[in-house]
Order: C-alpha cells, then structure tokens, then sequence
C-alpha cells in the first residue's frame, strides 16, 4: 500500500506523539515532538509553520517541520522522524525536498537552516543529497542520552548565494571557518569597506563601572514575563543589541543585582542547551565579569551557550574570542538589506570536556572540525604557564 505525503493536521497529533515516542524515547528536546498545546498552536498557524507528514493507514509514518520567520525571510527544518517499521523508504528526504521546493517558489522564504545530530550520519545525508550545504558544527550542544556535537545545514533559493556581501573582519581567528565557507559557497560581491582594526588592547582594559567586585547575577526563569519584558525592554526601545536570534524566543532573565545591566537567554533546561538572544547594552559592557557570568551559568545547569553575532561586529567578536567562545559555524545571507544579504557568526562556549569520539559525520564537515580543534587547543595551551626549569618553584609550606 502506498503512503500520501499533505500537511499536518490536529487530528494527527496522537499518531505524531507517538512517532517521535518511538523515534527519541523521552529525551526528544522539542516541544514539537511531545506536549500538545504547542503542537496545536503550530498546526494553527500555517503562516509561521509548515509540517509535512507521510500517511499510511491513517497513521504518520515519517514527519518534518519547517519553523518559518516570514519577516525575516527564513526558516529551520526541524523534527525529522521516521518510524523505524519504514526506515529504507527515503521518506524524510522526500519530505525535505517537498517542503524545501514549497518555500522557495513561494518567494517569501530564501534561506533554510537545519541541525542535525551525529550518532548516525543518515541524518545528515538526508540534508546532503537534498542540496544542503554544511555551515559548521555546534560541539556539545544539546544533552539527548548523552552530549552530542550537531552538524549545521543551510539551503538558499536560487541566486541569494551570489548576493552576499563582503565583510572584511578584524579577528584573525575568523579567517579559517571564511575560507572554508567561501569554498563551499563561491565569491561574495566586492565591498568597498576599508575599516581599521579592533583595538584588541582598548578591550583587555575595558572595565564595568556599574559593578563591584562583589557583584553576582540573578536568573529568573519565567517564559511569558521574560517575553514581555524582552518586547518590551529591547524591541520597543533602540538599544544597541548585536545579538540575533529569529528562531529562539527568550526565556530566560539574566540581570546583575546592582546595575541595570540585563541579559536576554532562550534556555533548554532538558539539554542544557542556551542561547544569547539580547542584552540591554553592548555585551563588552560586561568587561571581566563574563568569566563570572559563565561560570554562574553552569552552576544554574547550563551546559553549552552560543550567540549568533553579525559578522560586522567586531568589538563584540573580540569580545566573545577573548571570553573563550570559539567561532564553530556560518549562518549565510541571514540578514536580507537594502537588495542584500549579510552573514552572521555563530560562537558558542561548552562547558562540556571536548569529545568527538563516537560521532558519525559527514567529511564535508571535516574543515570546520579541525578549525575548532585547532582554536580549541590555542585557546587552552595559550593560558598555560610553564615555570622554567631553572627557577626553583616557591614552596607553601
């Protein structure tokens, strides 16, 4: 008997529920895989998202959704599942490509995104054959069964790629993961940006005035207030927000308990995954009491931060490099201006013991590995002090 691939509806929501029951156990991160309400509100809302499903019997037997950003002009593929009785079948890559072909010649979508795990290469073979280029790797990410470094995808229609715009950036530490992009990419348009260079130095001695050395930070964990105040805080107002998130709504608060300093985070206490979405001021206004802040983020179960940074931001780039983030993907033609497209960066922080043992992946993500391993081992020896052999070790005691 053959399967009808149609769009997903409230009715199918048990036989969704199940299909990811089946494919992730109860570890699946997604709301959209498990508690119905959100669910519902997904298939209520056409506008923002598509959900393809294939349907034998009456039961779906394989899923995909396309999470959209209409005024922004992207999307992210995101719960693919395919139950394990038809695995053989290619259905997740026939619904990719059917919902990849949808919003392209809808005209109103020119770039989708997409993560995909590494304990099995199928996924990212899927995204692969489907004309998805690899962007990057986000090492440690999200907690499943265990910590999982995921793989980074993107698709654009046709033409976007060329209509890039070039950025010439500061950090010399950029240069790897833009040349292996540039490879995989092609050339973007000339520009006649002439900028000087950060003052790397300016920002070692930058200093928070509005903070002491006793300062800590409060988290307030609180979905619908921290949304509200978000809007409310940074939307409404012009503040000078380098950080973008078009797929990560926040919900966490992050706010230092003398100042007036306030941190935006979406934050996944099932994989202790977080993402930096705004903040009330630049984020170098933090100066030295980044460390702190990460280190405060761990002990409330953060494991893995990231931001995603305009790649013309270079005081907050230095910033993060100097803070231990590591550039570990590109996020093409995100940002659509003036007949343009503009890349972003995307940085991210473990707090996890590097380890890519075990992962299945692709070796058209190779490059972006070796860049981060790279950076990953100049970062940690760099801060090593070595007493010289000559020079006799002060004893304690």
């Amino acid at each position: 008997m053959s399967y009808k691939i149609c769009e997903a509806e409230l009715a199918h929501i048990p036989s969704l529920m199940k299909l990811y029951y089946q494919v992730y156990g109860s570890n699946y991160p997604l709301a959209l895989g498990y508690d119905r309400p959100t669910m519902e509100n997904a298939l209520g809302h056409p506008e923002d998202y598509l959900w393809l499903v294939a349907i034998l019997e009456q039961t779906v037997i394989a899923s995909c959704i396309f999470q959209l950003q209409p005024c922004h002009g992207v999307g992210k593929v995101v719960g693919v599942a395919v139950s394990p009785d038809h695995r053989g079948k290619h259905l997740s890559t026939i619904l990719i490509k059917e919902g990849t072909d949808r919003l392209f010649k809808a005209n109103n979508i020119h770039a989708l995104y997409t993560t995909t795990r590494t304990v099995s290469i199928a996924p990212q073979l899927m995204f692969l054959s489907n004309d998805y280029y690899p962007l990057g790797i986000f090492p440690n990410a999200h907690k499943i069964q265990q910590f999982e470094t995921l793989t980074f995808m993107g698709a654009f229609a046709p033409g976007v790629l060329d209509q890039r715009e070039y950025v010439k950036v500061a950090s010399k530490k950029l240069n790897p993961i833009l040349k292996i992009s540039n490879q995989i990419l092609g050339k973007k348009l000339a520009s006649s940006d002439h900028k000087q260079q950060v003052n790397t130095q300016l920002l070692k001695s930058v200093a928070l005035r509005d903070l002491d050395e006793e300062e800590n930070f409060e988290f307030i964990y609180a979905p619908t207030f921290v949304l509200r105040h978000y809007q409310e805080r940074i939307k409404s107002k012009s503040a000078p927000n380098t950080l973008f998130s078009p797929f990560e709504l926040p919900n966490l608060l992050i706010v230092s308990a003398k100042s007036d300093l306030e941190l935006y985070a979406y934050f996944s206490p099932k994989d202790h995954y977080c993402v930096l979405v705004g903040c009330n001021k630049h984020l170098e206004d933090y100066g030295p009491y980044l460390k702190r802040l990460v280190f405060e983020m761990k002990d409330h179960g953060i494991s893995y931060v990231e931001t995603l940074i305009n790649i013309n931001s270079d005081s907050t780039i230095e910033y993060l490099l100097q803070n231990n983030f590591l550039p570990s993907a590109l996020c093409p033609a995100l940002e659509h201006k003036n007949g343009k497209y503009y890349d972003y960066l995307f940085l991210s922080r473990t707090m996890q013991p590097l380890d890519f043992s075990g992962m299945q992946i692709d070796s058209a993500f190779s490059p972006y590995i070796h860049q981060y391993i790279n950076l990953w081992i100049d970062m940690h020896v760099s801060s090593v002090n070595v007493w010289p052999t000559h020079l006799k070790v002060p004893t304690l005691f």
